[in-house]
């Protein structure tokens, strides 16, 4: 009687679960929540209180099933329960970050490049000539057009600090 409970709490939790994580990574879209203002990270690349509860519950009862059919002890089918229900928990909590990742922020613009340091992809010949960088902006490397702020040569593989914008060019100057 118990393992046919436990088993239908597995599938139900189960299968919330997985609907939940499609439409969190297919769409983007989350239907978690959020406790108070503390650092719980609900946003689809966290797993949020509903899908860790539903991990927990789910992995925890079908293994609980798997040791009450096994003629297990009661102290012992709870504790490997609840112990294999935490590190699913965990598990899916690292792989989900480690999907997600590599999620770049697209809402940037050019003033967050201002005393960000790069290097010079393509010379900057001075003489307000225009050369190629690679800049970090917000966790992602960009290639962006630069002139020199000081009007002099920067080679290639040069570090850079951005000091400015101008139009649609980085003012930058050498660091080395």
């Amino acid at each position: 009687m118990i393992a046919t409970i436990l088993t239908y709490v597995s599938i139900f939790a189960g299968g919330l679960l997985v609907i939940l994580l499609l439409i969190s990574l297919l769409s983007g879209l989350d239907l978690d929540l959020d406790i108070g203002g503390g650092d719980v990270d609900t946003d689809a690349g966290g797993m949020g209180l509903i899908k860790g509860l539903l991990t927990f519950v789910s992995v925890s009862s079908w293994v609980m099933k798997i040791l009450v059919l096994a003629n297990k002890g009661p102290v012992l089918v709870v504790g490997i329960g609840i112990f294999a229900g935490v590190i699913a928990f965990l598990l899916l909590n690292y792989l989900l970050k480690l999907l997600l990742r590599n999620q770049e922020n697209v809402n940037w613009n050019m003033e967050d490049a201002i005393y960000e340091d790069g290097t010079v992809y393509l010379k900057i010949p001075g003489n307000n000539l225009d050369g190629l960088v690679n800049v970090t902006i917000n966790g992602v490397t960009r290639e962006l057009k630069a002139k020199s702020s000081t009007g002099d040569e920067i080679p290639t593989g040069t570090a850079i600090r951005v000091v400015g914008v101008e139009g649609d060019f980085l003012s930058v100057v050498s660091t080395q």
